[in-house]
């Protein structure tokens, strides 16, 4: 029998994971990326135990693990067991190996958008004489939100950010389906923010602006220091 995690409850509901021992959990330094707020980088780790059945395990993360709502350090990984990562809910499955593969095809509706998108023959809004370098590498370090610690190095442009782009994918809740593009300028770096109010530049809202070392952007919960390299 292969076990897998299915997201009953939050993002990425109806993904499916097959796990192992060794297999992490957590929001950005992990296997298994639990796109919550409330995950830690590494929030926990499947181990066998003495009987040699897999368990989940709590790596000391700030929210823990949960099962009826009950705070726990470890959760037995059997058939139908729920267990809940902030707010982010999960079921424990079992299917045979030889459904296994098939099993795991199960995958969310972004992805199958960005499959459907792929599939068509559309025009590219930026062709391909349009795409330059910029003069030094711009790197976007998450420091505060549901992507903290993540760090984009963006060489060429321009890219475009937002909760619905298949470029710089935003996951906090707040953000607008298309937030901002970074584009060579002169040599340098500039920003043009696509929905202000909602996106900030050092706290304030230019639609335009030349981006420098240690610039702020914020979206939501989510803070983003511009540096160069």
């Amino acid at each position: 029998m292969v076990t897998f995690i299915e997201i009953i409850e939050g993002f990425s509901q109806g993904s499916r994971y097959q796990i192992s021992e060794g297999i992490t959990l957590g929001r950005t330094l992990a296997d298994i990326l639990v796109r919550d707020p409330k995950a830690s980088a590494t929030h926990a780790k499947v181990e066998l135990d003495g009987k040699g059945q897999l368990i989940l395990m709590d790596l000391g993360s700030s929210n823990g693990l949960y099962i009826n709502n009950r705070r726990v350090k470890k959760v037995a990984l059997l058939p139908g067991v729920i267990f809940e990562i902030g707010r982010t809910q999960f079921k424990v499955l079992k299917v045979e190996e030889s459904q296994a593969d098939e099993f795991s095809r199960i995958i969310t509706w972004r992805s199958s958008l960005k499959k459907a998108l792929r599939e068509q023959d559309f025009e590219n809004e930026f062709s391909e004489n349009s795409v330059e370098p910029f003069g030094s590498p711009v790197v976007l370090n998450f420091l505060e939100g549901i992507q903290a610690d993540t760090q984009i190095t963006l060489g060429y442009g321009p890219r475009e950010a937002g909760a619905d782009s298949m470029d710089i994918e935003l996951l906090d809740p707040e953000a607008p389906a298309k937030a901002f593009v970074i584009a060579p300028q002169a040599g340098q770096a500039e920003i043009q923010l696509l929905t202000p109010g909602r996106v900030q530049l050092n706290n304030r809202s230019p639609r335009a602006e030349t981006l420098k070392d240690g610039d702020i952007i914020s979206i939501g919960t989510t803070v983003i220091k511009v540096t160069y390299l």
